[in-house]
């Protein structure tokens, strides 16, 4: 791993070596990586914890997320090498977009190794790491991710950490070898001209949690405490206002141990949906089943849903679920927390945005 301002040109030249990487070595980096973050575990998240200045177990946490993330990501190549034994005669032969630039500032140093970065090193596209963040646990971490690229006999411009101030940026983007580019809402530079790269955003723990009636009054409580434990910084908890909801209402508004819910009407929101759950926690309250309809009707795109629904909401469950498809990429069920599981699914839809099909016409 090295800084350095000419490695866009470098990833440019490596995209074609490593784009022919099988899936079973593009796996096998996955595990390296893995294998590495093992042996860090007992001092990154320390580390990382402390140049960020948070808790060391929520430091460990994401680093554990990172670790099983990785392994989805293998192990959906895994499944991808054993399918391309016996390809069907319809299927769509894809190839990787090219180099990836990810830009920071992160939060912490495993902002580095984000969902999107990691899953578009296993798509075979080579990343180069902008970032602000020159802390020792944010080098430790570039460390471990080259030297595994490097054990694999991979190109070593597979993954680079580059400078990340707005000049620095700015050109990296605008470089002709750039295919992609991946940061959070408000860390892209401005202006920037796109033409046709490729903008994805991490998902960053947003996410509209729709609480129906049945679950409501059967879990309020229950619910509540998942919310302030597991819920991420920008979150939009909508119910229709009863009995469960003033359970659910005093649990997570009146909060003391903890970033609390402001409580807002549904009326309000839908006036400007757009401005919703950004950066801040809201309990929606709504007056009917049909405003809960027509919240999840009005929202714009989020990373994810969550529908939380008993026995007694199934009608109404499918319902919402249509405008919960048309909002978001990936649902939820039952569960709190906007951040992906590391599930085969999830894994082969994030190789999936670094890869495009490629079609053979014969003459």
């Amino acid at each position: 791993m090295t800084r350095n301002r000419q490695h866009p040109g470098a990833a440019a030249t490596a995209a074609l070596a490593f784009a022919q990487a099988s899936h079973g070595r593009r796996a096998g980096l996955m595990d390296a990586i893995g294998a590495a973050l093992d042996d860090a575990r007992g001092h990154l998240p320390g580390l990382a914890a402390a140049d960020a200045g948070i808790d060391r177990g929520m430091a460990l946490r994401q680093h554990d997320a990172l670790r099983g993330w990785l392994h989805a990501l293998s192990a959906a190549l895994r499944r991808a090498e054993l399918a391309a034994l016996t390809p069907a005669p319809d299927a769509v032969r894809t190839v990787p977009l090219g180099p990836v630039a990810t830009v920071g500032p992160h939060a912490t140093a495993y902002g580095l190794a984000g969902l999107h970065a990691m899953a578009a090193l296993a798509a075979g596209c080579p990343l180069l790491a902008a970032s602000t963040c020159t802390q020792p646990s944010a080098v430790v971490l570039a460390d471990l991710i080259g030297g595994a690229v490097a054990a694999c006999g991979l190109p070593a411009a597979a993954f680079t950490l580059l400078p990340g101030e707005a000049d620095d940026v700015r050109a990296l983007l605008g470089h002709h070898g750039v295919r992609a580019a991946i940061g959070r809402a408000g860390t892209m530079p401005t202006p920037l001209h796109v033409g046709g790269l490729v903008l994805l955003a991490e998902t960053d723990g947003r996410e509209a949690a729709f609480i129906l009636p049945g679950a409501l009054n059967g879990r309020a409580e229950h619910l509540g405490q998942l919310l302030l434990a597991h819920a991420g910084a920008g979150v939009l908890v909508a119910a229709v206002a009863g009995a469960g909801y003033v359970d659910l209402r005093e649990t997570i508004v009146e909060a003391t141990d903890g970033p609390c819910f402001t409580e807002i009407t549904c009326a309000r929101v839908l006036a400007q949906p757009g401005r919703s759950a950004r950066g801040a926690r809201l309990l929606v309250r709504c007056a009917d089943a049909a405003e809960l309809l027509a919240l999840a009707a009005a929202l714009g795109p989020q990373p994810c849903a969550s529908l939380h629904l008993g026995p007694a909401d199934a009608a109404l469950a499918t319902n919402l679920l249509p405008a919960l498809e048309l909002m978001a990429r990936h649902i939820h069920i039952n569960r709190i927390g906007g951040a992906l599981l590391p599930s085969p699914g999830a894994a082969v839809d994030a190789i999936g945005h670094f890869r495009r099909p490629v079609f053979h016409h014969p003459a």
